[in-house]
């Protein structure tokens, strides 16, 4: 073949080009396909609509549970539940509530139930019946047990659980009744009213089976508890009866269910108990000895007797006491005592020296609701105290209340004391002269702070130390 250039080959005319498309002829094809899909989704909706499954609505009485596609499930439900509370109760159980499956057309606003979901719902909606021995109480059904055995066998708990926790081991019982009436009568109950027999005897005893308790934590008190758990003060006492409001611990256990109880339980016990019989003191004198000295020539001993008591209880709480018979097991022995009576000779000079350097801060006389005996006179701690006058010192030791405490006799009945002292610089049965340095100001004893507390006394009464200076 020929080589054809480009000058050679054929020229293409207009004519001889495929035509052009038409774009609107192409959207119109476009919508025509759109439209024939709709329609075919439609016919295959259509179709699936009406050939689809049932489902049904549950209703417990006239309430409406919700809908299940088996209608199977309705009673597969039921028939668990049942035998769930045959276990746990111990009788044959039936459902009290009409409970029905209505055919409906699937879709809406209904709510499609798993089997879990319907079985929670059947469970708040329905009762479950068998039949029991009941005790009831006044006429009032309270609880439920399974057999005649068990509800009678719950009274007798309830006794000896009363002898352990309140009579205890150390009384005689002599009765134990119960103020209300209760009956025994075999029906059929819901399965909500039945217990086990300790179950059985919470309910009869506290009004609840409920066990809510609280532990102690650091910094609690009883109204804090209270006000954390919404119940009053009163009412967690009521609930704790052996609890010592101000004495809680950390850790213990406190109850926040008020007992209400269905029955009263009363008692009669008999309680025998040794009881000390305290001695009595026998004081001599001696006129060898100074007023402040004593020996003890015979120790005391208490004596014992044996005691007998009726005690009566309503629920526990004692409402009389009756002693039945006393014997003495054993008679006290006397304590004696030999003080001196010697007659301390006037040493005073018959005015005294003020004691030591320090201002007044609490007067002779009454406050804050007790009478003050001395005067109270501030000064540092370590600051000389002096004997107001000369004397001899009967007591020069620890005293309670007034700490390291020195107390000198002046003769003539006059005697002066001081308290509170850091350090004591006399002895007992010691002269010292007016003036004389018998102690230092501190703050021992019942003090609030470094002070001296002095007394003056005349024949054993109480005396305002002021009126001594001028």
């Amino acid at each position: 073949m020929a080589n054809v250039g480009l000058r050679d080959r054929p020229r293409r005319t207009v004519r001889d080009r495929p035509p052009r498309r038409s774009w609107v002829s192409v959207a119109g094809r476009g919508k025509l396909i759109l439209a024939g899909i709709m329609a075919l989704l439609a016919i295959v909706l259509y179709i699936s609509v009406a050939n689809g499954k049932d489902v049904y609505v549950v209703k417990a009485g006239e309430t409406v549970l919700g809908s299940i596609e088996d209608k199977a499930l309705k009673d597969q439900i039921l028939n668990r539940l049942a035998e769930e509370e045959a276990t746990r109760t111990g009788c044959e159980v039936t459902v009290g509530t009409d409970v029905t499956v209505e055919k409906s057309k699937p879709g809406g606003d209904m709510k499609d139930l798993t089997a879990d979901e319907l079985a929670e719902a059947l469970r708040d909606n329905i009762v479950l019946v068998a039949n029991g021995y009941v005790v009831s109480v006044n006429g009032k059904d309270v609880v439920a047990l399974a057999s005649e055995e068990d509800a009678r066998g719950a009274l007798s708990d309830l006794r000896a659980e009363y002898i352990r926790t309140v009579i205890g081991a150390k009384a005689s019982v002599e009765e134990i009744l119960i103020k209300e009436q209760i009956d025994f009568q075999e029906k059929a109950v819901p399965t909500s009213m039945f217990r086990k027999r300790p179950e059985a005897v919470q309910v009869l005893s506290r009004g609840t089976d409920r066990i809510l308790n609280y532990v102690v934590q650091r910094g609690d008190s009883l109204w804090v508890i209270a006000q954390s758990n919404h119940i009053s003060v009163d009412d967690l006492i009521k609930a704790n009866p052996d609890v010592k409001p101000d004495l809680i611990q950390i850790g213990q256990n406190i109850s926040l269910i008020v007992p209400e109880p269905y029955v009263t339980l009363t008692s009669k016990e008999i309680v025998v108990s040794a009881i000390s019989i305290p001695y009595s003191v026998q004081v001599s004198q001696d006129s060898s000895m100074w007023p402040w000295q004593e020996k003890v020539t015979q120790a005391g001993k208490n004596g014992q007797k044996e005691v007998t008591e009726e005690i009566s209880r309503d629920n526990g709480k004692i409402v009389s006491k009756v002693v039945v018979s006393e014997r003495v097991l054993s008679y006290p022995v006397v304590k004696k005592i030999t003080r001196g009576s010697k007659q301390v000779p006037t040493m005073g000079s018959g005015s005294m020296v003020w004691p030591v350097q320090g201002t007044i801060t609490s007067t002779f006389g009454y406050r804050w609701g007790s009478f003050h005996q001395g005067v109270d006179i501030g000064a540092p701690r370590g600051t000389q105290i002096l004997a107001a006058d000369s004397g001899m010192v009967s007591s020069a030791c620890w005293n309670g209340g007034y700490g390291n405490c020195v107390k000198i006799d002046h003769g003539g009945g006059k005697v002066t004391l001081y308290g509170h002292l850091s350090k004591i610089a006399v002895t007992t049965g010691a002269s010292v002269e007016k003036g004389q340095v018998i102690g230092y100001v501190g703050s021992t004893g019942v003090s609030t702070g470094p002070h001296l507390h002095f007394e003056v006394h005349i024949d054993g009464k109480p005396k305002n130390p002021l009126s001594y200076y001028e």
